[in-house]
Formats: C-alpha cells, structure tokens, sequence
C-alpha cells in the first residue's frame, strides 16, 4: 500500500477514499449512480470521478454512531 501524502491535495479519487477512509470504491460507486451519498466532481476533460477531502470529512461528521454499518432494512 502506497502512503498518499493529502498535504498539498485537495481531491481523492474513489480508490484513494477507500483507502484513507475506509469506505469501498464500489460503495461510492453505488451512491453516484443512485444519486445519494457523499458529493463528488467529475473532471470536464477527463470524466475522472474525484471527491474533495473537506467534502469527505464533513459527511462524515454527520453520521450518528448508529448509523454506521446500518443496512437499510425493508
């Protein structure tokens, strides 16, 4: 695993936030495509899917202990 040094960064890409935050590409993935989730950018000449690190940490300050690893029940 490659250290990412955030110092002089702004953005991650999917891959990047799976492994600092911890949550799956796939996940991001999923939430793109149903249109919830955390906000993302994607660049204007290379369609890469990029999330902003501020963005990142602020969804994350509002999941409640409870709602981490809750599935939606139906």
């Amino acid at each position: 695993m490659n250290k990412i040094d955030l110092d002089n960064r702004k953005y991650l890409t999917p891959r990047e936030v799976e492994e600092i935050f911890g949550i799956k590409a796939a996940t991001l993935r999923r939430q793109r495509w149903g249109d919830y989730g955390m906000p993302y950018h994607k660049h204007k000449i290379t369609n890469k899917i990029l999330y902003c690190i501020e963005d990142i940490e602020n969804s994350l300050k509002k999941i409640t202990p409870t709602q981490k690893g809750k599935k939606n029940v139906r």
